[in-house]
């Protein structure tokens, strides 16, 4: 029997739950009596109930996203099902804001709202103390983070050999971007740095090589980023990967600088482009000066060895094609190595709720929420756009193609004209946005470059197989000659 069990159901076994390793760090005398277990998507709900159940807990603490919710849900209600007596307390973003009406808030015993790691303590003291508080809701805060444990103790030798390493070094967000849940509470907070990267060195001394800061904006002061650059580029090799989230046009020049000294491959850089329509800009109070972001793009591209992966974002108020249109094509003229086109999701609680009216924005009503239609993007444009983020994973992300698609770039008026088409001419021939194999998509390729008609087919072919070859290990041989069906 274990008294507490933490569990969460994550998107796949590389990724661990941050969240459950600070609460079990900071349960102080409870810390002994806990387990956290960590599942994942392809793991059924009636499998992790199984599992938790086994092990005949006191109470159950379940991290609840928007990727997982209904899966956790139905976990609660196994588990209540056939284990009435066990306490269940919920927590994590996806319950933090507009919970009343969600059917794991009437099956869960208790909720933890925002920071749990000192309230979850008290909760848990309370109950092993015999006692059953009759508060369900309990808000956490921390004004100063340094009043909590750290929790990189918690990541086991799997952990460190398998799995991300998250990290963080600050909390919080300057910025207001109404799309995102940081948007509710300004203001950034820091946690010691001289005790952090003691933290970080143990870590790379138990062979961790794999790091994701999840910090909102890890670069937003200087002196905190630069140290922390500066101390892992004393450690890093060449199997290292250490990813940071950052502010591109407030990234100052001795940054770049450092950028430049990381071996190639190691440094990850997760930009956030998301618009360039000034109008949509300022309704959703985000401050960017786009040739800022473009002269650090173009320096990183061209004079780092970092992997930069940008975002935009479609459906956002007042977004038209047209101006996701420049924005996708700004983004191709930059080159990163890595291009996601987000759908705009509704997140509860965050601001972006205050436009729907004005923009009729519909959203689905079940998870991701993502934005079904709005008065300047209609349903199928958006319904376009999805399938459009499909394949430019498929054939521009994942890195397959970088000789093909420098001759679709040029099938159309824009890079993006082109793909627009291109997509049009996948999803016509396919029907799919998944399970298509690496040949198939080259087949796709090579058939609409010919029927385009702008380059002579030897040149066409030549660029495909060289896409195609560059891997090496192949054993599916590619057949140029094969039909693709009508």
């Amino acid at each position: 029997m274990v008294p507490i069990i933490l569990s969460t159901i994550t998107a796949r076994y590389s990724h661990s739950a941050f969240g459950l390793r600070y609460l079990r760090a900071n349960l102080g005398r409870w810390k002994g009596q806990c387990v956290v277990k960590e599942f994942h998507l392809k793991q059924t709900p009636l499998f992790v109930a199984e599992s938790i159940l086994q092990e005949k807990p006191q109470m159950v603490g379940l991290g609840v996203y928007i990727w997982n919710v209904q899966e956790i849900t139905q976990v609660a209600q196994i588990i209540k099902g056939v284990a009435p007596q066990t306490i269940i307390i919920i927590g994590g973003p996806e319950v933090t804001y507009e919970y009343e009406d969600m059917p794991i808030f009437h099956v869960a015993d208790y909720l933890i709202q925002g920071e749990g790691e000192i309230v979850f303590s008290q909760l848990v003291e309370a109950i092993l103390a015999g006692q059953k508080p009759e508060q369900k809701v309990w808000a956490g805060e921390i004004d100063n983070l340094n009043t909590i444990q750290m929790p990189y103790d918690e990541y086991t030798e799997e952990d460190i050999a398998h799995r991300i390493i998250y990290v963080e070094s600050s909390r919080g967000c300057p910025f207001h971007c109404e799309f995102c849940l940081s948007a509710i509470k300004t203001g950034v907070r820091f946690f010691d740095r001289g005790h952090f990267l003691m933290e970080m060195e143990k870590l790379i001394q138990r062979g961790a090589k794999n790091f994701t800061f999840v910090d909102r904006t890890f670069n937003i002061r200087d002196d905190h980023a630069l140290e922390i650059i500066q101390f892992f580029l004393k450690f890093v090799k060449k199997d290292m990967r250490i990813h940071f989230e950052i502010v591109p046009d407030r990234l100052n020049d001795r940054i770049l600088e450092e950028f430049k000294k990381f071996p190639d491959g190691t440094l990850h850089l997760e930009v956030g482009l998301q618009t360039v329509n000034r109008k949509t800009q300022e309704l959703i109070s985000r401050r960017q000066n786009l040739t800022r972001t473009f002269e650090v793009l173009q320096f990183l591209k061209e004079k780092t060895g970092a992997k930069i992966h940008a975002d935009l974002v479609a459906g956002m108020p007042a977004e038209t094609w047209d101006s996701f249109r420049e924005g996708f094509n700004y983004l191709i003229e930059a080159a990163p190595q890595e291009i996601q086109l987000g759908i705009l999701k509704r997140l509860r609680g965050a601001p972006i709720s205050r436009h729907i009216e004005e923009y009729q924005m519909a959203f689905a009503p079940f998870p991701p929420y993502e934005i079904l239609q709005t008065s300047t993007l209609s349903f199928e444009e958006l319904q376009k756009l999805k399938r459009m983020a499909r394949y430019l994973e498929l054939y521009y992300n994942q890195g397959n193609f970088s000789h093909s698609l420098n001759l679709l770039w040029k099938t159309g008026t824009t890079p993006f004209d082109a793909f627009s088409d291109f997509s049009d001419y996948v999803w016509k021939k396919t029907g799919k946005t998944h399970e298509l194999s690496l040949s198939t998509l080259a087949n796709l390729l090579f058939s609409y470059l010919l029927a385009m008609n702008k380059f002579p087919p030897d040149i066409i072919e030549k660029a495909i197989r060289e896409d195609y070859n560059q891997k090496p290990g192949r054993t599916e041989k590619l057949n140029m000659s094969k039909k693709i069906s009508d």
